[in-house]
């Protein structure tokens, strides 16, 4: 009987799940928000200098070939459309309020996110590789004529290889780090979720 009372005690502790203060998870699911919030904003304002610059060459340099200010012009619409992407995932970080209402709902609206972002990171991202390079080279074929070849080969490796190693390894680690975070959020208030379930 005293074993058996023992067991029925074991069994208890292991079914009671631990008790999660729920302002803790809601101040650190909002330091995450404001996080990303952030990160994004970071990255418009790294990118605005690039667009400055690209409309600074279009009227200050006199090209000779049309396919200069063509290029110019898609490396410079690539520009903007990340900067527009950026605030859109700004707004949509900023307008989610259903964590207030359920956080079932809540959880749905970040996996949904999350998946938004998924595909800005693989699809989206490859076709933005391409425009921008493709817009590079256009713009390339005014050094072609007026570089000597060795400096124009350097430019075009360089630039390759630059291309490579954001594809490969920083975009990479960019996904990860952004995994991580929104992982973390999805815990916290799965848990929260659960705990609610539990007092229902």
């Amino acid at each position: 009987m005293k074993d058996f009372d023992s067991l029925i005690g074991i069994w208890n502790e292991q079914k009671t799940a631990p008790v999660i203060d729920h302002r803790e998870v809601i101040t650190h699911y909002k330091d995450s928000r404001e996080k990303l919030s952030l990160k994004f904003m970071k990255e418009i304002l790294l990118m605005i200098p690039a667009l400055i610059m690209m409309i600074y060459l279009w009227f200050a340099i006199s090209f000779n070939f049309w396919t200069s200010y063509l290029g110019l012009a898609i490396v410079a619409g690539c520009c903007i459309y990340f900067i527009v992407i950026q605030i859109i995932n700004i707004k949509n970080v900023a307008s989610s309020n259903t964590l207030f209402d359920k956080p079932q709902d809540h959880i749905q609206f970040i996996q949904k996110f999350r998946k938004s972002r998924q595909i800005q990171h693989t699809r989206n991202y490859k076709i933005y590789t391409l425009v921008l390079g493709f817009g590079l080279s256009l713009y390339f074929i005014e050094f072609f004529y007026q570089l000597n070849l060795v400096l124009m080969i350097s430019m075009v490796v360089a630039t390759l290889a630059w291309f490579i190693v954001c594809y490969f390894y920083l975009m990479k680690i960019y996904v990860r780090k952004e995994e991580k975070r929104f992982n973390e959020m999805l815990e916290d208030l799965e848990r929260l979720n659960e705990q609610f379930k539990d007092e229902a």
